[in-house]
């Protein structure tokens, strides 16, 4: 068993696109049975999507067996800084859908085991592509590996459908930005639409801002973040949803969080926020508890920028009435590295953790870059 590493860029590196690294994890001439997979993209120049892309590699063309694990990641020096256009970008430059289709390589032994497929650093920017296509499914898993993927540390923004769809299986979520998402969708519009199943498929440390509607009318809906099931191993916990709206200001189903489940069971779902009610009407039922949720939140007050176009969701110091997020979340450790920031910032050298994607820092300083994988 060995980790086998793959440079992905432009300028002298192994493969020159994630596409063919990808085709590649299928080759026995390349890989052994048991290997974990390293692919690691360069900003050499930004990927450009043209149609769907499956990362479902790892299953050696010599039938001598699978991949162990396969991450996608950025080297040290190429990654973004919590805004677009900074690090690794993933686009399209055509109005051709594109969707991210990672499919698990195999079930995991233990409902609290490794990930099997982790993507990471990644600036997905949907470029507005406007015909309708979800950036990620996750719905093409088969039975036994749920929630073996995570996406973690990544940008996902600028999609006109969703960001993610996980409605049959599963994805975990760690210190990602969602942002800039809607105008296509009709009278509902749901940002991330997931199930919540299994196998460490947790949302943890995330920020959902700025879900838009397009439809006028008085029936319309925006849900930022959808859970559509509560199971034993359901954990929502430290995130941040905000700046969602619809035309009819006379609308009142614009949710930053959704359930179809209630209420939920507050030692799974806590210390969550947001600038609408939903959090805790909606996830909670009404009962606050010992869960520490709270709405109220004034974007302006804790980003540095909400404005269309250069978005910068990192936080800065409450300068304003509304209720703060600095320092209002729960110590998640250090498993999976949940502990490492948007700016790969570690929580463990800190004592109280904040809500959402960034650990805000007085003197701005981030954490050392390191090269985060799984086994």
């Amino acid at each position: 068993m060995a980790t086998v590493t793959r440079t992905i860029g432009a300028v002298g590196r192994h493969n020159a696109t994630i596409a063919i690294w990808e085709a590649e994890l299928d080759e026995a001439a390349e890989y052994s049975a048991g290997d974990d997979a390293v692919g690691v993209c360069y900003d050499d120049s930004d990927f450009d999507m043209q149609g769907d892309f499956t990362l479902n590699g790892g299953d050696l063309d010599d039938d001598s067996g699978d991949l162990a694990t396969v991450t996608l990641t950025v080297a040290e020096g190429h990654r973004h800084d919590g805004t677009t256009g900074t690090g690794v970008r993933v686009y399209t430059s055509t109005t051709t859908k594109w969707r991210w289709i990672p499919v698990c390589l195999h079930a995991i032994a233990s409902a609290d085991g490794p990930f099997d497929l982790i993507i990471e650093w990644i600036d997905f920017d949907g470029s507005d592509e406007g015909l309708g296509s979800e950036m990620f499914t996750c719905n093409s898993q088969t039975a036994g590996t749920h929630a073996t993927t995570c996406i973690r540390n990544c940008l996902l923004h600028n999609h006109e459908k969703r960001w993610v769809s996980a409605t049959t299986y599963d994805c975990a979520f760690l210190n990602n930005i969602f942002y800039a998402c809607g105008g296509v969708g009709g009278g509902q519009i749901i940002g991330i639409y997931k199930r919540g199943y299994r196998h460490s498929a947790y949302t943890y440390n995330c920020t959902f801002h700025s879900v838009i509607g397009t439809s006028s009318s008085a029936s319309a809906k925006i849900e930022a973040y959808r859970q559509i099931y509560e199971y034993g191993e359901t954990r929502v916990k430290n995130n941040l949803s905000t700046g969602h709206d619809l035309p009819n200001s006379s609308s009142t189903q614009v949710y930053g969080y959704f359930t179809t489940t209630q209420p939920y069971n507050t030692s799974r779902f806590s210390h969550n926020a947001g600038d609408d009610s939903s959090v805790i009407d909606i996830m909670l039922d009404g009962t606050v508890g010992g869960s520490l949720c709270f709405s109220g939140v004034i974007p302006a007050d804790i980003y540095v920028s909400t404005t269309e176009g250069s978005e910068d969701l990192k936080l800065k110091e409450n300068a304003g009435s509304g209720p703060g997020v600095i320092g209002s979340g729960t110590d998640l450790g250090n498993d999976k590295n949940v502990n490492y920031d948007i700016t790969n910032f570690d929580r463990d050298t800190i004592t109280d953790w904040d809500i959402g994607a960034h650990q805000f820092q007085a003197e701005d300083t981030v954490g050392a870059s390191f090269l985060l994988l799984d086994f």
